[in-house]
């Protein structure tokens, strides 16, 4: 039996795990005792993330639609479809697009990259979940001057203060958790933030209730706290620019007791440490959350103090790592703007061609107005926030054209499927939520006649004009360093000798900028608030809907609740006069429906939350929004 060490597919956190094969099929796996962040322990998913690949529904030849049907045929005939079909749109002046993932290597997303702006010649790439993070980084990285969020989960375990900003970390990032866990267990003061007392919440010193939207609007309020003070302890020894006109845009914002307390908490910290779990609602809310959290570790003095995290979460194992790739319509690799006419020179020398540096559409705006789509490695219903209605649109599309290793949904509506290699079976790098970069290596052969991913994404752009010079994942990522600047220093024996390199910040000591904080409440409070829970659908997610294992759970509970439900308060429920399993008509001012309800004990009264697998309930009545106020009475 073979044992090969590799990088968890799933959460951000990079656990490594040994995956053990035998007769060139995945059999298991054990975690990796030495290795920083696993240290011997895996989660759920993590102990069967081996199963998928094993048993799931794979994709071994190249399928073309048909009649209406999808048949089998060979590598150079559908590379020859998708190629005609493609040229000819654009030829027609149609719009075409290509959609990355999370859920594939950094080699992976840079030729999706390069297949968008290098050989379709359109600036339209994204990936879905690249919305629920990127816009909180987007304002760290304005408040920063340019420096990318850092810190480490060993950062995060030595912080004698711990703001966390949640959803339910145990739950979407464990290992994360169990270094707040650790820290609170060293004597370091907690403080949560969100609309349900989970269970770091019970641990917290003090936790913070906010409603659905409102985290921005209650991390301005810590600010205002923060600049009233004084001379709070810990703040830089001279003003930054920009305090006076923060600090006049945050005077009016209604500031506790509890928050001058947090606030006393944060500046006293020698080392501390901030966690943003993932968050769905419009970009430019997040944005205005980025630019408030990096404000509040700025004008504490724990801003770029080493030893202090500052840690947004991506939702899925590789989101950061495809962010930095450059899979999104506003920026190039290494998260650099489109008009910088360095980078665009750098890609030109390097891909032998100018990228393409319009602005393209985002991964929701592409469903129903590109003629042509590409999908790497992502599955539409899991992620999108509206996933039957944008499945539906991708039918409708000219060309759809889908790389996967399993036969999901997207690739089934696909008139060109090439399959590729899953977790397991690829090689490549993926970077984890601290900037570590670290090696996925295969344990196993890619089944039948499906390929690994780098080198399909590679002949599907040389048949498009596109020639690459590539033999292998490792001279992607030479390449990927060479215009990439963040990626210059990972070399392929610095990955394997030390766990993974981190992505080397910028060398030069920028001191932070400050801005005027938009601080306007988002949602009214009364009556309710409905909002979904989570940012994407685990239980669609292939790893997990193929394994036997790690489906159980979410299979159960659609079996229960077949037409969805709604997580309430006991409180509320009291109010209501209704017990668990019962139905509540759900109204507002877009529509209703009427859903079972569930006690959750946890949650905060006058909450309450739908699972992201059950979203589309609740469409009607969130009309487009991520929550909203509603009524909640009694089915009779």
């Amino acid at each position: 039996m073979d044992s090969v060490l590799t990088t968890c597919p799933f959460c951000a956190c990079g656990c490594s795990l040994y995956v053990q094969a035998s007769n060139g099929r995945p059999t298991g796996v054990a975690p990796s005792e030495n290795h920083p962040v696993s240290r011997g322990r895996l989660c759920a998913r993590g102990w069967n993330a081996h199963e998928a690949p094993a048993w799931g529904d794979r994709l071994t030849r190249p399928l073309v639609r048909r009649g209406g049907r999808l048949e089998p045929t060979s590598w150079e005939n559908a590379l020859e479809l998708a190629r005609a079909s493609l040229t000819t749109l654009i030829e027609a002046g149609k719009d075409v697009g290509v959609l990355g993932s999370a859920r594939a290597t950094n080699e992976e997303n840079y030729l999706a990259v390069r297949l968008a702006r290098g050989a379709l010649r359109t600036g339209s790439v994204d990936s879905f979940l690249r919305a629920t993070y990127q816009p909180l980084v987007d304002g760290i990285v304005a408040v920063a001057n340019g420096r990318a969020p850092a810190g480490t989960l060993a950062d995060v375990e030595a912080s004698d203060f711990i703001l966390v900003l949640e959803g339910d970390l145990a739950n979407t990032h464990p290992q994360a958790a169990h270094a707040v866990i650790k820290a609170v267990k060293a004597g370091a003061r907690l403080v949560t933030v969100g609309c349900a007392r989970t269970q770091l919440a019970r641990l917290a010193a003090l936790h913070l209730p906010a409603l659905p939207g409102e985290r921005g609007f209650l991390v301005a309020g810590l600010v205002a706290a923060a600049v009233a003070e004084p001379e709070p302890a810990g703040s830089p020894e001279r003003p930054l620019p920009g305090f006076e006109a923060l600090r006049g845009s945050v005077a009016a914002l209604p500031v506790s007791e509890q928050l001058r307390q947090v606030a006393r908490w944060l500046a006293q910290a020698t080392r501390a440490g901030i966690l943003v779990g993932p968050d769905g609602g419009p970009p430019e809310r997040l944005v205005r959350e980025g630019t408030a959290i990096a404000t509040l570790a700025a004008v504490t003095g724990h801003l770029g103090r080493p030893g202090s995290a500052l840690l947004p979460l991506p939702a899925r194992g590789n989101l950061r790592g495809a962010c930095e790739m450059g899979v999104m319509p506003h920026l190039l690799p290494g998260t650099i703007p489109l008009t910088e006419a360095t980078a665009g020179a750098r890609l030109a020398r390097v891909w032998g061609r100018a990228p393409a540096s319009a602005l393209g559409l985002t991964a929701a705006g592409m469903p129903g107005r590109v003629a042509g789509l590409v999908v790497h490695a992502e599955d539409v219903p899991a992620v999108a926030p509206t996933g039957q209605d944008v499945l539906e649109a991708l039918g409708q599309t000219e060309c759809l054209v889908v790389l996967d290793a399993f036969l999901t949904p997207t690739a089934r509506a696909a008139h060109v499927v090439l399959p590729v290699a899953s977790f397991a079976e690829g090689e490549g790098t993926i970077t984890s939520l601290e900037g570590r970069v670290q090696r996925v290596r295969p344990a196993a052969r890619p089944p039948g006649e499906a390929r690994h991913g780098w080198r399909a994404l590679s002949e599907l752009s040389a048949a498009l004009g596109l020639p690459f010079p590539y033999r292998s994942a490792n001279d992607v990522l030479r390449e990927i360093g060479e215009v990439v600047p963040a990626y210059a220093a990972v070399a392929d024996g610095t990955r394997d000798e030390a766990w993974g390199t981190f992505t080397s910040p910028p060398s030069d000591d920028r001191e932070p900028t400050l801005r005027p904080l938009a601080a306007d409440r988002v949602v009214a409070a009364l009556p309710a608030v409905l909002a979904l829970e989570g940012v994407f659908d685990w239980g669609s997610d292939p790893l997990v809907s193929l394994s036997p294992t790690l489906c159980r759970d979410h299979v159960s509970r659609r079996k229960l609740y077949p037409q969805g439900l709604v997580q309430m308060s006991r409180r509320d429920a009291d109010g209501l006069g209704v017990r668990h399993g019962w139905s509540v008509r759900l109204a507002s001012a877009h529509g209703e429906v009427a859903l079972p309800i569930v006690l959750c004990n946890e949650l905060e009264p006058g909450v309450l939350l739908v699972p992201y697998a059950f979203r589309e309930r609740v469409a009607g009545v969130l009309g487009g929004r991520s929550e909203v106020p509603v009524t909640a009475e009694k089915v009779q």
